[in-house]
């Protein structure tokens, strides 16, 4: 399967927009525009791609608008501040170690950004050194496994590996509850 064809740089598009509409300025690119920018700049994702993610910010927006959860309004657009500021590209993986306090703030709300929960659970086992337990994609994160994955997020690589005794115990329990809820 061919690569996806890379999506043009944002200044580029602009200016031909402009030109195409007869010389009108357009206007500036919106926080969830510039922070899918950071992020397709650094993954070189393709135009599709850089639409799925604004298309996926702004549903997370609205969530969080609806949310009943009086601290969930204005979580997105917290994240999306941070991302842009100190999110960082390396290996062409997008990385955003500096969010986690924002990242927890929206995952508290029951939403999650930028992948399933499986996925997002993948990112922190690895980063712990314990590899990647799920497979990409929604269809390889079922309620079951979603509801292990925010085990895992909710545990520090200490509480999972078992080198604090008091996490791994309440990173067991929330194990244990998700595994009972499948019988």
């Amino acid at each position: 399967m061919p690569a996806a064809a890379p999506r043009p740089p944002r200044p580029l598009k602009a200016l031909l927009f402009a030109a195409v509409a007869g010389g009108a300025l357009a206007g500036c690119p919106s926080q969830v525009e510039r922070t899918c920018d950071v992020r397709c700049d650094c993954t070189g994702c393709s135009e599709a791609e850089y639409l799925a993610c604004v298309d996926e910010v702004e549903a997370a927006q609205e969530a969080t608008a609806e949310a009943a959860e009086a601290s969930c309004p204005g979580a997105v657009d917290e994240l999306l501040v941070c991302l842009e500021d100190e999110s960082e590209c390396k290996d062409d993986a997008f990385t955003s170690d500096a969010c986690e306090d924002q990242e927890g703030r929206l995952r508290a709300c029951g939403i999650f950004l930028f992948g399933t929960v499986c996925e997002q659970a993948n990112a922190h086992t690895a980063a712990c050194g314990q590899g990647e337990p799920f497979g990409p994609g929604p269809e390889s994160c079922p309620e079951e496994l979603a509801c292990a994955s925010r085990c895992m997020l909710d545990a520090t690589c200490e509480g999972m590996i078992g080198l604090d005794p008091e996490e791994n115990r309440r990173f067991t329990e929330c194990n244990i509850g998700c595994f009972q809820m499948m019988r």
